[in-house]
């Protein structure tokens, strides 16, 4: 079987496929962070615009808008796809370098809502379309992002068509148009990072996804083979060669390595930062004359080539050195700490010029060294190899529940989890569990 067959019969047979507790917990989890930084950013500027656009689409379906009224799929997958990857706080698949979860609810609920699915099937469609999306973009995310690339606009999208699927219950040639109409829409450039673009790509993957699945349903045919080996999907988002996609094999979860995020930036700042955390348990901020920090390549390409001085808080969640600064100074790295207000702060400013920065080749995706030198001539290094979050460091339900409620007010909170729950027997609170 080729890998699009055997994508194509996973989803297929989702339905009688056995889910462990573990990956059903894990998908809950997925969805506790979906609704935090969702609902944390219901103020954000590239959130209202998406909303705003869309406004003619409003009330003219049953899925539910987090800013506000109904519409139809199509349209809530865009805007709640759009809100929730705002703050860039949500979720990532280190293997496939996805945002995966920030589109694939979107799209999951949006469609789950418009079909009167059940809480099983929709969880269970959530995981189908996470393990396909990962499947397809493991091993080639972070040179598929080297190559300019937004992971999360591409696998995405991919993912939203595979659990579009399972809730429209597409046949396996029905399954295979659909695939292939979501990745032919698939996009998202790396240079839009730090603009509202970046947000836009994870909604815009929600509703690409939906799109696909649906013209597949009508009839529509594509690409009958989109993700061969060193097929035409692969050869033109990385033309050098340099990456291939894999045989597909489906022999473990891949929603269990997926990665949270504890700090609200780019996750190729958090290996930095947990760094700093760890110095200043034994040197104190005033003993300090220089910080020189060694990440890796991707993160130096990504965020490292920046001032320091961020002019938007979008910039400065992709400026390593001011979210080292921030952790000089203590900060949680949380949202407040990236407002309009924070980024100017003089004292943050001022400890930026403490900062050096260099690519390692001995650091990856979720390592970090310093070399900490002392006023009176010492040198500390320090090392992370996992940052908190990662598979091998995990956030556990409680440090989810610290985040959750920074981000959510508890009658916010309440409210939307009312709205989701106006349509029986569809609940929040079930999906939880918590």
């Amino acid at each position: 079987m080729t890998n699009t067959q055997k994508i194509a019969d996973y989803i297929y047979y989702s339905s009688s496929r056995k889910i462990p507790e573990e990956v059903m917990n894990y998908g809950r989890l997925c969805l506790a962070d979906w609704m935090s930084v969702s609902i944390g950013a219901l103020t954000e500027d590239a959130a209202r615009v998406v909303y705003e656009t869309t406004k003619e689409n409003h009330q003219r379906g049953k899925s539910h808008l987090l800013l506000g009224g109904i519409a139809d799929s199509l349209t809530a997958a865009l805007c709640n796809g759009t809100l929730a990857h705002c703050l860039d706080f949500d979720d990532t698949h280190i293997k496939s370098n996805t945002h995966t979860s920030g589109p694939l609810w979107a799209a999951t609920l949006a469609l789950g809502q418009e079909l009167d699915s059940t809480e099983e099937e929709i969880l269970r469609a959530f995981i189908t379309g996470f393990e396909v999306s990962t499947r397809v973009g493991y091993g080639v995310g972070e040179i598929i992002t080297e190559k300019g690339w937004h992971c999360t606009g591409i696998f995405g999208a991919i993912g939203s068509a595979a659990s579009a699927c399972v809730l429209l219950k597409l046949n396996q040639a029905q399954i295979i148009n659909a695939l292939s109409a979501a990745a032919t829409q698939a996009s998202g450039l790396t240079v839009s990072f730090g603009t509202m673009a970046k947000p836009f790509h994870a909604g815009k993957a929600a509703f690409n996804g939906i799109l696909g699945a649906k013209l597949a349903k009508n009839g529509f045919v594509a690409q009958q083979d989109m993700f061969a080996i060193n097929g035409g999907f692969i050869s033109a988002l990385v033309q050098d060669k340099t990456a291939e996609l894999t045989a597909v094999h489906f022999d473990n979860w891949e929603i269990l390595n997926n990665s949270f995020k504890p700090y609200a930036a780019c996750h190729l700042v958090h290996p930095a930062v947990d760094c700093i955390k760890k110095m200043l348990e034994k040197i104190m901020l005033d003993q300090i004359r220089q910080v020189k920090v060694e990440v890796g390549e991707l993160a130096m390409q990504v965020t490292g080539h920046k001032s320091g001085k961020p002019q938007s808080p979008l910039e400065a969640k992709f400026d390593i050195r001011y979210c080292i600064a921030l952790a000089l100074k203590g900060a949680d790295l949380m949202v407040k700490d990236f407002s309009d207000q924070a980024i100017y702060h003089p004292e943050t400013i001022k400890l930026t010029e403490l900062v050096d920065v260099k690519a390692s080749q001995e650091m990856g995706y979720t390592s970090a060294k310093l070399h900490c030198h002392l006023k009176n001539g010492a040198t500390e290094i320090f090392e992370v190899a996992i940052s908190k979050g990662h598979p091998g460091r995990p956030i556990s339900w409680d440090d989810m529940k610290i985040k959750f409620n920074h981000l959510v007010d508890n009658q916010h909170l309440w409210d939307h989890i009312r709205l989701f729950g106006e349509r029986k027997p569809f609940t929040l609170l079930n999906f939880l569990n918590k």
